[in-house]
């Protein structure tokens, strides 16, 4: 039989899917890692009952001044309904060893301003912000 005709064995098909498998598990065991080295970025889970407006993210310099020139500032200009997420990498332009603010109001108009990054860089990694009717959880993983 020619080889060049040959189909592939069952052996070979078996092993290329197990080689498969194993790959995908061993990614997704690892995409947190990967992460910290992406460029940074957050996501805001709305809990709440009220929607979210205005939500800026911007730089807050060592000496605790919010810096906002030079692209500092990023507003996405999107509000956020209850029940919905939204992500988004801020577009900041860093200045030696800062920290990342995020600012939002609710539909009451009440105004919050929450640290989501207490200190980077290199403006990597990523933020998980909750949103409930009582409490703002933030969860950071940047560097």
């Amino acid at each position: 039989m020619n080889k060049r005709l040959r189909r592939f064995t069952s052996k070979f098909v078996i092993r290329l899917v197990v080689a498969m498998f194993v790959g995908v598990i061993i990614y997704l065991s690892y995409q947190n890692a990967i992460d910290r080295f992406k460029d940074f970025r957050i996501t805001i889970d709305n809990q709440s009952t009220y929607e979210l407006t205005g939500i800026q993210a911007g730089l807050i310099g060592p000496d605790n001044t919010a810096n906002v020139k030079d692209k500092s500032l990023y507003i996405p200009g999107l509000d956020l309904p209850s029940g919905k997420k939204i992500k988004f990498t801020p577009q900041l332009k860093l200045s030696g060893e800062e920290s990342i603010y995020l600012k939002f109001k609710d539909s009451r108009g009440k105004n919050y301003t929450e640290t989501v990054c207490g200190y980077t860089e290199h403006l990597t990694g990523h933020t998980r912000v909750t949103v409930t009717n009582d409490t703002i959880s933030v969860k950071e993983e940047c560097s």
